[in-house]
């Protein structure tokens, strides 16, 4: 896994912020934080963060716009723990193909809390893997029930970085990898070759 880095995307998505995949196939340039690095880290990063979190969606109220921006906070409460408040599942539903129901229903659904693992793996920049958990819905369309379950990508292409001095100090991603309909994997649920991304960013 290489050192991530970020780019500033233009055009399109305007001024928000897009984070370079993982590789993992290359070799690890990471090396082990002390604790006392880490501790940096947190120090750094802990606490409230207002932001803004951009996702590849159909804006209706103007077709040529593919992206949708939406305010949204976080928390980083130890250095080992993230709290995403208000995911939205619209955001999730946009991503779903095949099944127009199982879209709409999902989409219905009330924002979420978000619970991530994190791991400070670079002091300088101060960069973090995360590893959202899953987000599971009981859903009613069809005239049946559904349990629905998101589950992301775990560390390899979920980071985020940390920068006092940047425009956007704080800039994540996470990916959602895989949809399961009532423990099953669907043909038309979220995967690595509809990739599902979600960008985040705070300004100063």
């Amino acid at each position: 896994m290489k050192k991530i880095t970020f780019i500033a995307i233009v055009g399109c998505i305007m001024s928000a912020i897009s984070l370079t995949s993982c590789n993992s196939d290359s070799e690890s340039s990471y090396k082990d934080l002390t604790a006392a690095e880490i501790q940096q880290c947190f120090n750094a990063t802990r606490g409230n963060h207002n932001g803004k979190m951009i996702y590849a969606a159909l804006n209706k109220a103007n077709v040529a716009d593919k992206f949708d921006t939406i305010s949204i906070a976080w928390s980083i409460i130890n250095d080992s723990t993230m709290t995403i408040y208000d995911f939205p599942a619209k955001a999730l539903a946009e991503k779903i193909t095949g099944a127009d129901d199982l879209k709409e229903a999902l989409a219905s659904q009330p924002d979420r809390t978000l619970k991530c693992a994190i791991s400070y793996v670079n002091a300088n920049p101060i960069q973090f893997l995360v590893g959202p958990n899953n987000l599971t819905y009981e859903l009613n369309y069809g005239g049946k029930n559904h349990k629905v379950e998101i589950r992301f990508y775990w560390n390899t292409y979920s980071f985020g970085q940390y920068s006092s001095s940047s425009k956007h100090p704080m800039q994540m991603q996470i990916w959602a990898a895989l949809l399961k309909l009532d423990g099953n994997e669907t043909s038309y649920g979220i995967t690595i070759d509809k990739p599902a991304q979600f960008f985040f960013y705070t300004e100063k």
